[in-house]
């Protein structure tokens, strides 16, 4: 041992040097004296230790000195040790072969490599970091004076991020081979050493690898140095085929190693494997948290951060477009893991101010959205001002214009002159943005655009098309051969569809991050009724500011498209959200889209009650585990909604109907099955149904809404049971299997397709006609006048004889399909529904007449076999049916007066004929617009769909038409003659008898 023995003269203190440097030379360093008079021997015996044969590994040596120095305290001589120790290392990981024999044997990534795998401390290297080393090292290299290194920081730059062998660089590397399951934890804690270092941090911020060599969304997401640790995640990827463009899934490797051959598991451990990689993620996201919040905290750093946000955003603002989802545009963006990571750890940061009512919330600036300070949102569409007025109010020179015409008011009062009146110069409101924003506007809005352009409604597409081809796999598999290859083939699509599913359910069954997503969502909606100024009763806003309508129109679709997301996945989260924050919800919906002032785009207001329809409580088959929870008293107990939903609902029903769009006539549907299911919930509660009848009372809009729901009612019955006639066609076709396969293989495959094709459609039609069919059984149980007015009266009652003729009529046949359930038809149900819209119609004296009118499906024998069909499959009880029996002998006594009458009239003269329907006029009515004469139920009816003339197209309203007074005389007298003769038959044929 070196220090077994101790020459003359030397003490244990000069001992401890020795011991320190562990070496020989040292020996003879008396330390009684100061370090400052010795140095040069200190100096002198640390180099030469260090360059001698026997030192194989420099850095080593440096590091077990620093280690030994600092365990010696407080000693002035250990202290010098360690600074020179921190500056040799800084010199031997700069120039690897400074301190060695043989410099060329040294790989140029030997230091670079060495430093990482001591910060990564994952066992790579045998050596340890010393507590206080690295950032000694930093501090020094930050202040070195080296030629080819410029201060400040250009050693530090060097060595951490300059070249592709530096350390970050090599972190990236490593970072982009992990995952989330599988060595990812030294690299994250690597990456949250070298990033807390203040002083290395704001150099490897203003590095190329921080931004600058990023110019797309794939090398942000791969190349920069936040990008890999925001990449760890499970969330299967696509690639895109080169050779059709077309997007192409790829295996997740975490699901290839934790969901592998899940179809031959339990689902109990399957649902352990989910959970246990959510905690791995959970535990990568709350790492990179970190880092992010550690650097937000500096004043000097915190631009560069939201600046690689906001560059991360502006490179995937593709992801925005229509037609997304073909592969050759996917492929241009970060892919969903990595979006997700970045909304979660902005999540994090915002959670501080989810509470829309304290005081961090009102410090949210509005117009940072204008500013263009992060990003550029010049192109996206207003809530409610066209692109002229966008330029108008966002032009400098107006805003100099203004600012000129107030400074000379003032100067004009100050002066004691009246104030100027120049035409056109009144005051405008003026939007004045801010020139910096603070942390919270920030984060806020940056999570607001990070919501947009991830897309939760994209997300869930891709989960449902997933969805649908598991189920379509299932099929296959119970349709096929035990044993057999193609079972084979079948079991091994549906284990790779199922791991990919199981990889979605990680983030999106995230109980965490979707009640996260949920209160930043209700923090956006009352920061929008904020800015629209909303009063305590929410309704009606005032008019909108400019700043409001300048708004992006993805300010209010995020909110709609997050609580979307979480209906539509993990329904039963919304079972425990708090009831205040419903409230919140509910307030937001009601009040936008109910206002066309603050929201011009039809589809984003009926968005908001697409949305709102998805908070009514459903059962466990729909995913609710809890009984409805929270959401079950939720529209009972709101005020608003119990004051404003219904009339908003029969508003937007109306309305939706010509929106200007290429695409509205198939829309409209889509927005009214919502509507319909909103309706049909809400009116099973009595202040819902007072409000029904109240609306009702507004004749003209309530009219409308009844002929939307006729024209819905007609077109899905056409649409879906034509489809099914077709649909029985294939069906016989293909039972004779003989006949079948002689046809050629391209005849076979073409009719499977339009079998399909039919199914969906007839499907789609007979679920609507039931729901629109309900919602008239629902109404004309409490409501008759509104179907019964004389524009609409025939064409409810054609209506209802069209459907019984179809179901019951001697075409009926053509009906049978099967398996009807799968095309959700149920004859004997829609039987029972339309017949109880026929009896509560009844009631009114205006249906029966209405009812023999309809030439085209009225038939005394269809009523007759709906009447037994009811008794004999039992579809109502013996009393109902026997109303029914009733009201059919009264339409059969009425058709015989009808006829009686017909005869009695002979040949109508032609001015008494309606031009258009070639009926008997009974209210004719002048057209000013062209001087036509109609029948006011005519022209109504038209009127109710298109408020022009039909013989010119000029505009032309209800209340422009003229009653043709002269006209009506002699009709009425022409049918008074014609009634009198009629009586006058009838009573002679009784005397005969």
């Amino acid at each position: 041992n070196l220090f077994t023995l101790l020459p003359p003269g030397v003490s244990k203190m000069d001992k401890k040097l020795s011991h320190i440097l562990d070496s020989k030379e040292a020996v003879s360093i008396p330390q009684t004296k100061p370090c400052a008079s010795q140095r040069h021997a200190v100096d002198a015996a640390f180099l030469s230790r260090l360059m001698s044969p026997a030192t194989s590994d420099a850095i080593a040596y440096l590091l077990q000195t620093f280690s030994r120095a600092a365990k010696a305290g407080d000693d002035e001589y250990a202290k010098y040790v360690k600074k020179q120790a921190v500056a040799y290392a800084a010199l031997a990981f700069l120039q690897p072969g400074s301190f060695s024999q043989s410099a060329s044997a040294v790989p140029a990534s030997y230091a670079s490599q060495t430093l990482l795998d001591i910060i990564k401390a994952d066992g790579s290297s045998n050596l340890q970091m010393p507590s206080g080393f690295l950032a000694a090292l930093v501090a020094h290299m930050a202040e070195m004076e080296l030629p080819g290194y410029p201060t400040p920081g250009g050693a530090l730059l060097v060595l951490f991020a300059s070249h592709p062998e530096s350390v970050l660089p090599l972190l990236m590397k490593e970072t982009l081979k992990t995952n989330i399951v599988e060595r990812f934890g030294p690299c994250m804690t690597a990456m949250l050493e070298l990033l807390q270092n203040k002083q290395l941090a704001a150099v490897l911020a203003n590095s190329p690898y921080w931004l600058s060599l990023a110019p797309s969304a794939h090398s942000l997401e791969h190349g920069t140095i936040l990008g890999p640790i925001f990449r760890l995640s499970c969330l299967p990827e696509t690639s895109t085929d080169p050779a059709t463009g077309r997007s192409v899934a790829v295996r997740h490797p975490v699901g290839q190693m934790c969901f592998a051959d899940c179809t031959r598991r339990a689902k109990s451990e399957v649902d352990i494997a989910v959970e246990n990689v959510r905690v791995q993620l959970h535990a990568s996201q709350a790492q990179v948290h970190n880092i992010v919040k550690g650097m937000l905290k500096d004043a000097n750093l915190q631009d560069k951060v939201f600046t690689w946000i906001s560059a991360t955003l502006k490179h995937n603002e593709i992801r925005t477009r229509e037609g997304y989802q073909f592969g050759f545009l996917m492929a241009r963006s970060s892919s969903n893991g990595f979006l997700f990571n970045l909304l979660s750890v902005l999540l994090k940061l915002a959670k501080p101010f989810f509470n829309p009512d304290d005081a961090k919330a009102l410090k949210i600036d509005g117009t940072w959205l204008l500013s263009g300070k992060r990003l550029d949102l010049s192109k996206e569409t207003r809530v409610a001002s066209s692109e002229e007025e966008v330029t108008a109010w966002m032009d400098v020179r107006n805003h100099a214009r203004i600012q000129q015409f107030k400074a000379q008011q003032a100067e004009r009062e100050a002066a004691g002159g009246a104030a100027m009146q120049t035409e056109g110069a009144e005051e405008e409101e003026e939007i004045k943005i801010s020139e910096s924003f603070g942390t919270i506007s920030e984060i806020f809005f940056l999570t607001l655009r990070t919501l947009h352009v991830l897309g939760p409604s994209r997300v869930v597409k891709d989960l449902h098309k997933l969805s649908q081809d598991l189920h379509e796999r299932h099929a296959e598999l119970q349709g096929s051969a035990e044993m057999s290859e193609q079972r084979e083939q079948i079991e091994a699509q549906l284990g790779l569809l199922l791991e990919r599913r199981l990889c979605y359910d990680v983030v999106l069954s995230d109980v965490t991050l979707l009640e996260d997503m949920l209160l930043y969502a209700r923090l956006t909606a009352r920061w929008l009724l904020r800015l629209a100024q909303a009063p305590a009763s929410i309704m009606p806003l005032p008019p909108p500011s400019k700043l409001f309508k300048l708004l992006p129109e993805f300010a209010v679709e995020t909110v709609v498209d997050t609580i979307k997301l979480v209906a539509q996945t993990h329904p039963s989260v919304l079972e425990t959200v708090a009831v205040p924050v419903l409230h919140d919800y509910l307030n937001f919906f009601m009040a936008f889209s109910s206002s066309l002032g603050h929201i011009k785009n039809p589809y984003l207001r009926g968005k908001l009650l697409e949305v709102m329809s998805m908070m009514i409580p459903r059962d466990n088959s729909q995913g609710f585990e809890f009984g409805g929870g929270n959401l079950t008293q939720l529209f009972q107990e709101h005020d608003v909604s119990r004051k404003c939903l219904i009339p908003t609902l029969i508003q937007f029903y109306v309305d939706i109907e010509v929106t200007g769009a290429h695409n509205q006539f198939y829309e409209k549907f889509h927005y009214r099955h919502y509507m319909a299911q909103l309706l049909l919930y809400v009116c099973q509660f009595p202040v819902y149904l007072k409000a029904v009848e109240k609306e009702s009372e507004k004749t003209e809009e309530f009219v409308r809404f009844v002929n939307m729901m006729l024209n819905d009612a007609i077109y899905f019955i056409d649409e879906s049971l034509l489809k099914l006639t077709e649909i029985r066609k294939l069906q016989t076709e293909m039972a004779d299997q003989a006949e079948w396969q002689k046809k050629p293989e391209e005849e076979r495959t073409a009719a499977e397709q339009r079998l399909q094709q039919n199914g969906g459609q007839a499907r789609w039609g007979m679920v609507s006609s039931t729901e629109v069919l309900s919602m008239m059984k629902m109404l004309t149980g409490h409501i008759l006048n509104p179907f019964m007015r004389p524009e609409l009266a025939d064409r409810v009652a054609a209506m209802l004889n069209y459907v019984l003729m179809l179901i019951a009529g001697p075409k009926c046949i053509e009906l049978k399909v099967n398996d009807p359930d799968k095309y959700a038809f149920k004859p004997k149900e829609l039987l029972a529904l339309v017949v109880e819209i026929f009896i509560n119609l009844s009631q009114h004296p205006n249906f029966a007449p209405a009812v023999i009118r309809d030439g085209r499906s009225y038939d005394q024998k269809v009523l007759a076999k709906v009447h037994r069909l009811l008794r004999n499959h039992g579809l109502k009880d013996e009393q109902y049916i026997q109303k029914f029996w009733d009201f059919c002998q009264t339409l059969k006594g009425l058709e015989s007066d009808q006829m009686e009458l017909d005869a009695q009239l002979g040949e109508v003269p032609d001015e008494f004929l309606d031009p258009v329907s070639c009926e008997l006029m009974r209210d004719p009515v002048l057209l000013p617009t062209s001087n036509n004469i109609m029948d006011r139920s005519t022209i109504s009816r038209h009127l109710l769909s298109d408020e022009t003339d039909p013989f010119n197209r000029q505009r032309l309203t209800p209340d422009m038409l003229q009653p043709a007074v002269e006209l009506k005389a002699k009709i009425d007298e022409f049918l008074a003659s014609a009634k009198k003769g009629a009586a006058a038959a009838a009573g002679a044929m009784e005397v005969d008898q």
